[in-house]
């Protein structure tokens, strides 16, 4: 089960670093495949930033996937990420303010993280091959 939460960490953490990058080097490309138009120049400085805290939480995704129990917070980061964004969206769409060709793979990619973290989080530390267990007790 480690072996699978490392892999979602690493997947994670690519798919954020991709993001973040063409958040910040084409902001309007990402506007325009997203379904959304005529934004103000200024919008561009907004999505740069989000950019820049994507890429930053990929560097810790990819830190976490080293050792998922010893920064098991990334872990609860990402299922508390997923779960807020996949909220954030139906909101969004029950209030008519997207559609769901703008939020729909959002929607279904955030619960599935969410989900898959859960899943995977990491409950128990586990023992060393040579570990010596503790002496009983008299």
């Amino acid at each position: 089960m480690t072996q699978a939460l490392r892999i979602l960490l690493v997947i994670d953490a690519a798919v954020l670093f991709l993001l973040g990058l063409v958040l910040i080097v084409a902001p309007q490309r990402v506007a325009m495949v997203s379904h959304f138009q005529n934004f103000p120049e200024g919008i561009n400085y907004l999505v740069g930033l989000w950019g820049c805290a994507l890429l930053t939480m990929a560097a810790g995704y990819l830190a976490a996937a080293q050792d998922p129990f010893r920064h098991a917070v990334w872990v609860q980061v990402g299922i508390a990420r997923g779960a807020l964004e996949c909220l954030l969206s139906v909101v969004y769409l029950a209030r008519g303010i997207v559609v769901w060709p703008q939020a729909g793979t959002g929607v279904v990619l955030a619960a599935l993280m969410a989900v898959g973290y859960a899943v995977l989080y990491p409950r128990a530390m586990p023992l060393a091959e040579d570990a010596v267990p503790p002496a009983a007790a008299p």
